[in-house]
């Protein structure tokens, strides 16, 4: 399956090779890793490229679909958003995303999440989409929520800093037939 959907000023793909060095300078930004933990994209371009090659073989075998966020206007790469933990008996999964410190503030990523939740339900045919996410990061909690996602859940002190404090966990989630 070749995976392309097309926004008003984004678009979503299967990543290329190419985007490897933008994946990888992007990766290394502390905001991303502060909430996500550790990125192996970071670590180096080949590391990135195994990366890209890994989620074009998940979307083939239909594990995940990671795909890059790519500006309309410029086709310049800009982040990735994903659909991963599939419980296809369930038709559940976990969307995740990550735009270019750049790009925040911008409207971007809401879009993506719209685009990405619209081809959830009506090409793959899930029901369920759920987030989970660090209680300090904000901005995930607003582009979830103009995306039509409501809060379901907290769980206590579920997610430890690198520092050893622990926060709770957010979880988010939309139903087809919301």
């Amino acid at each position: 399956m070749v995976i392309k959907i097309v926004g008003n000023r984004i678009y979503l793909k299967e990543m290329d090779e190419s985007d490897a060095k933008k994946l990888h300078e992007y990766s290394k930004e502390p905001k991303l890793n502060e909430f996500s933990g550790p990125y192996k994209a970071s670590e180096s371009i080949d590391k990135a490229k195994e990366y890209i090659k890994e989620c074009k073989k998940n979307i083939l075998e239909n594990k995940s679909y990671v795909l890059g966020i790519y500006k309309k206007n410029t086709n310049e790469f800009v982040g990735t958003i994903g659909f991963f933990d599939l419980d296809d008996e369930n038709k559940s999964g976990e969307i995740g995303f990550w735009i270019a410190r750049n790009y925040w503030n911008r409207g971007y990523m809401t879009e993506a999440v719209s685009l990405m939740t619209h081809f959830i339900f009506k090409v793959l045919k899930y029901h369920r989409i759920c987030a989970h996410f660090h209680e300090l990061n904000k901005a995930v909690e607003r582009v979830l929520s103009k995306a039509g996602y409501k809060k379901e859940g907290e769980l206590k002190e579920a997610l430890k800093s690198k520092e050893g404090k622990y926060y709770n966990e957010i979880i988010y989630g939309i139903t087809s037939n919301s």
